[in-house]
Formats: C-alpha cells, sequence, structure tokens
C-alpha cells in the first residue's frame, strides 16, 4: 500500500502540480475536492441538528422549537447547495484539464520514440493507452480520491458528533467500520490481477479492430470476413468473461456492504434503544446518532472501496507509465517542439556551400543484431547529381535512405552529409535538409492542399499550386470535387496509388530541400507520367541532389551515376551506358526488366 501511494498515486498527481507547469491548477483540484468531499458530513450534520430539535421537540410540545429545527435545516441545505454547485464546476475543470496535460505527455512521447518502438508494438496499442488507459487511469483523481477524503472527513467529523453523545454507541459503530473494512480488502489482489487482464484486452481489441478497418480490402479480396469476426468476438467474448469476473468480486462487495448497514443500522437501535431504557441517551440523540454514524462506518467501507477500485485505475496508470518510462527515444522534447528557426537556417547556409553532399564510409548495418542488410558499403556523391540505387528486393536499397534518415544507426562505419557526420547535425537540421518520398505513401484525412503543405507548413497558396504543378498533379486535382479543398480520405483512399504518389512528390517539391530520396517513389505512376515527373527533377530542380530506387530501370536511365546493390553490397556502379558496356549485373536486369516491359 504505501510503495503504491510514494510511486503511481504521486506520479498521477504530479500532472497537476508540476507537469502542467501551474501548480494553481492542483490548488483549485485540492480545494475544490476538500469542499464536495465535506459535504456529505455537512448535510447529514445538519440534517442530525434539526432532526435533533424537532424531534425533542415532538415529544415536548414545543411548536417553536419543531418550527426551528426545520428552518435550520433548510437554511444550511442552501447554503451548501449553492458552494456545492460552485465547487463541483472548478473540481471538474481541474480533472479535464489535468487529463488533457497527460494525453499531451503521452503523444509528445510517441512523437520522440525512435522508429524501432513503432515497430514492435501495434499501433492499436498506442491508441488503447492515449484514450481507454488514460480514461481508466482518470478515475484516480475524479472520484477515488474523492470518496477516500469523504471517508476521512466523515470519519473526523462523526467521530466527533457521537463520542460527545454517547460513547458506547461510538465503540459499536467503529468496531463496526473496522469489519467493514477487513471485509472489504480481501478483494484488492484479486481485483487488481484482473483489472490488468482487462486493460491488455482492450488493447488488443482496439489493434484487431484497428487492422479489420484497415484491411478492409483484403479481408474482402481473400474472403476471410468470417474468420475475421470470430476472432473478433472470441476476443470480446474473453473480454466479457474477464469483465464479469470483476463484476462477481464487485457484486459480492456490494451486496455485503448493503446488507452490513443494514445489520449495522439495527444493531445502534437495539444499542441505543438499551440506553434510553437506562436513561443514558434521550430519543433525539439517538436519532443525531444513527443520522452521523453511518458516515463513520461508511468511512471504512469507502476505505476498502477505495482500495479495490484503484486497481482498475492503477492498472491503466502503469500502461501510461510503460509508454512515458520508454528510452528509446529519437527526438528529445526540447529538440521536438523548440527547434530554433535560427539554428535550422545556419545549418542549411553550412551545408549549401559545401560542395560534397552524401558519403558512406566503410558502412555495416542489421536490424536487432541479425543478419547484415548492408556490408561495408561506401561511396561518394556530389551535390546536384542525380543517384539511382538499384537491384533485387531485400538487396540493402531502402535501408540506406533510413540510414541517411537517421532512423536507425549504423553498425559500423560513417555516414557524412555536406561533410559533416549526420550525428553532428540534430534530428530536425538534418530531416529539414532532406525530402523524403517512399512507395508507401501516407496521406491525412484531410484536403490536398493541407496534405501538399505537409512538405512546408509557411508555404503560400501559389507556392503549394506550383508544386502541384511541377509533380504533374494540378491537372487531376482541379478535376476533383472540391479541387485542393477534396477531402482524401483515411491514408488517402480517396485517391488512386499514382495520384497519392504525385502529392507525396509534390509535397517533397515543396519543401525545397538540398537533397531528395525517392525510394520506389513512382512506382505507381504509368510510364508517361513518370517519365514527366524525372524530368522535372532533371531539368527544373538542377540544384538538388537527388537519390532514387526503383525496380523499374527507366529511372536509372537519367540518372548521373548507378550503383548496383546486392545481397548489402555495392556490386557495380558506373553510369547507365557504362554499366551497360560492361555486360555485368546490371545490364542482366536492365536485360530482364526490358523483358517484362514488352
Amino acid at each position: 500500500m504505501k510503495r503504491i501511494l510514494n510511486s503511481k498515486l504521486i506520479r498521477l498527481f504530479s500532472y497537476m502540480w508540476k507537469e502542467g507547469g501551474n501548480p494553481f491548477l492542483g490548488i483549485l483540484y485540492t480545494v475544490s475536492m476538500l469542499a464536495i468531499a465535506s459535504q456529505s458530513f455537512m448535510f447529514n450534520y445538519i440534517a442530525a441538528v434539526g432532526v435533533k430539535r424537532f424531534t425533542d421537540a415532538i415529544f415536548q410540545s414545543n411548536y417553536r422549537q419543531f418550527i426551528s429545527g426545520i428552518s435550520f435545516i433548510f437554511k444550511y441545505f442552501i447554503v451548501v447547495a449553492i458552494l456545492l454547485t460552485i465547487f463541483g464546476y472548478i473540481y471538474q475543470y481541474s480533472i479535464r484539464k489535468t487529463t488533457v496535460i497527460i494525453r499531451k505527455n503521452i503523444l509528445k512521447k510517441i512523437l520522440s520514440l525512435s522508429l524501432t518502438n513503432f515497430e514492435k508494438r501495434h499501433s492499436g496499442e498506442f491508441i488503447s493507452r492515449l484514450n481507454n488507459d488514460v480514461a481508466v487511469a482518470e478515475g484516480v483523481y475524479s472520484w477515488q480520491v474523492m470518496v477516500l477524503a469523504m471517508g476521512f472527513i466523515s470519519l473526523f467529523g462523526s467521530s466527533v458528533v457521537i463520542f460527545s453523545i454517547n460513547k458506547i454507541l461510538f465503540l459499536y459503530s467503529l468496531f463496526a467500520g473496522l469489519l467493514n473494512l477487513v471485509f472489504n480488502s480481501i478483494f484488492i489482489r484479486p481485483l487488481r490481477a484482473v483489472s490488468n487482464r482487462i486493460q491488455q484486452k482492450i488493447a488488443d481489441i482496439t489493434s484487431l479492430f484497428s487492422d479489420i478497418v484497415a484491411g478492409a480490402f483484403v479481408i474482402r479480396s481473400f474472403n476471410v470476413g468470417k474468420v475475421i469476426y470470430e476472432k473478433f468476438v472470441q476476443a470480446n467474448l474473453m473480454l466479457l468473461k474477464l469483465s464479469l469476473k470483476r463484476v462477481h468480486y464487485n457484486s459480492i462487495l456490494a451486496s455485503f456492504n448493503y446488507s452490513f448497514g443494514y445489520l449495522v443500522f439495527l444493531g445502534q437501535i437495539v444499542v441505543g434503544g438499551l440506553l434510553i431504557i437506562d436513561d443514558k441517551l434521550t430519543f433525539g440523540n439517538l436519532i443525531a446518532c444513527i443520522q452521523v454514524s453511518h458516515l463513520l462506518i461508511w468511512f471504512f467501507g469507502a476505505i476498502g472501496q477505495f482500495l479495490t477500485s484503484l486497481q482498475g485505475s492503477l492498472a491503466g496508470a502503469e500502461r501510461i507509465f510503460e509508454i512515458l518510462d520508454l528510452n528509446d527515444i529519437e527526438y528529445s522534447p526540447k529538440e521536438l517542439f523548440n527547434e530554433s528557426e535560427k539554428s535550422l537556417k545556419k545549418c542549411w547556409n553550412e551545408c549549401i556551400t559545401s560542395n560534397a553532399c552524401v558519403e558512406f564510409r566503410n558502412v555495416s548495418f542489421s536490424y536487432n543484431n541479425s543478419k547484415d542488410v548492408l556490408k561495408d558499403v561506401s561511396f561518394k556523391i556530389k551535390k546536384g547529381s542525380k543517384i539511382a540505387f538499384v537491384g533485387e528486393s531485400g538487396g540493402g536499397k531502402s535501408t540506406i535512405f533510413k540510414l541517411l534518415l537517421n532512423l536507425y544507426e549504423p553498425n559500423s562505419g560513417q555516414i557524412l552529409i555536406f561533410g559533416k557526420d549526420i550525428k553532428e547535425y540534430t534530428k530536425s537540421e538534418l530531416r529539414d535538409l532532406i525530402s523524403y518520398v517512399s512507395q508507401d505513401i501516407y496521406l491525412f484525412n484531410e484536403t490536398v492542399f493541407e496534405n501538399i503543405r505537409v512538405g512546408r507548413l509557411d508555404a503560400t497558396e501559389k507556392e503549394v499550386i506550383q508544386a502541384a504543378q511541377m509533380a504533374h498533379a494540378h491537372e487531376f486535382i482541379m478535376n476533383l470535387p472540391d479541387k485542393y479543398d477534396t477531402i482524401v480520405g483515411e491514408s488517402g483512399v480517396m485517391l488512386s496509388g499514382g495520384q497519392r504518389q504525385r502529392i507525396a512528390i509534390a509535397r517533397a517539391i515543396l519543401k525545397n530541400s538540398p537533397i531528395i530520396l525517392l525510394d520506389e517513389a513512382t512506382s505507381f505512376l504509368d510510364s508517361e507520367s513518370e517519365k514527366l515527373v524525372i524530368d522535372v527533377l532533371q531539368n527544373l530542380m538542377k540544384d538538388k541532389t537527388i537519390l532514387m530506387t526503383a525496380h523499374r530501370l527507366s529511372t536509372a536511365e537519367f540518372a548521373d551515376f548507378v550503383y548496383v546493390i546486392e545481397n548489402g553490397t555495392v556490386v557495380e556502379s558506373g553510369t547507365h551506358n557504362e554499366l551497360i558496356g560492361k555486360d555485368g549485373r546490371y545490364a542482366y536486369l536492365f536485360r530482364k526488366w526490358s523483358a517484362q516491359k514488352i
């Protein structure tokens, strides 16, 4: 218990006091929470005093005292109700604000993680933690701590009232409350275990549903809808089974607490009746004791309820902190959100004055320490060159681009850009120098205009249209229902593969970086469109250094220099004509491609 309070709970509440950057939020929460927590005791205390007054008035036939008792109740009830409304709003504001802060911190962390983390985890896992687990963890400060605070306030207030009226009734209520606490505490461990499993199963279902939506075409084309449906149903049945197990535990607790409350009430009447018979208690005082004593007993039930319900929230918090505590990050928060424009411009100016552009020096690399994907690769590319990397699939061409983007670090060797080791660049500086277009185009569920402007967020409308024209995308965009304001759908589903690639190329052109990486970037274009795009890259972007990978060797024909990559090594290099003349590996690949084209 102590360990829990000193770790996850304190860390959750730190987002109110420290992470939000303003301790005022924590002060608002604490004051409003204590004000609301005290209302239960205040209502019961007011009721107890008022009932005592008009009960005694009835037995004494005192009409004036009877009216005074009723007036006392209504007057203070109205005051407490008004205050409760005000503090209730402040309380809910501080809760919602804290939840936003936690989600922002999770998203910052996700954005700063290295690519390896996304390869290890399903996207649904991140979605579940950002939504489901945060919502569950919110229970700690939205109501569980409130229950605890109400319990302690009720304990103190009711203890003072009952003890001042009759010590025997106080000891009876205290003993009953302790019994309630012991029984509730029995369920802490099993509820924690089942809550952890429920949160994990929710994440699994989120991941599965994400796959179903993303893979809708594959599911239909392979006619596996029934299999996927049954898999989804089975996962939900398992979640139902776990949820019912938690419901079973909670039902036992609810049933016990409900029944126990009635037994305690009957016991109070018996004990109080005996005290009245012995003239040690008045009937009015007995009513007052009964009115507030249930708060004393409720405190111990509240402690038990707090500890059991806390298990579900801590399960969610634990999964949140698993993400927040990941150390394999690519960007620091400062670099991700506070990169100086001055620093980027300085880096740009230093680089464009250098004649050297890209250089690999004896670079070797493997994924997860497995077989080498690149083996002692070396090459040097001059600024303004148009370079093609060709070879069979799996040879390591795309890996070269990933290393250039510093998505991974080489096992050995050195990579230089503009004569400077890439380790000396910040991630923002490096990627500001490079525009990357892959075969797997990702478009946001935004307009065509906004998707192109991702390349440079401060671009004008004229610049966006000009980039689209250079990528030969303007014509088809103007034929869309809302032209540049057309929503492209999730991942650009409303567009064809070729249209998506042209938008991606327009995005890269708009970015206007000195280096452009085209990783199978024209694979969905027809031959005529591909030639037009290549012409643009060659003639209108002469000052850019362009590196291309391609299975269709038509791009290699237009390159200044070609590198043939096989099994992670450079087996041939030269111009297109030189390599054809050698009649080596490149010539073989070119003849093979030419035959397939026919």
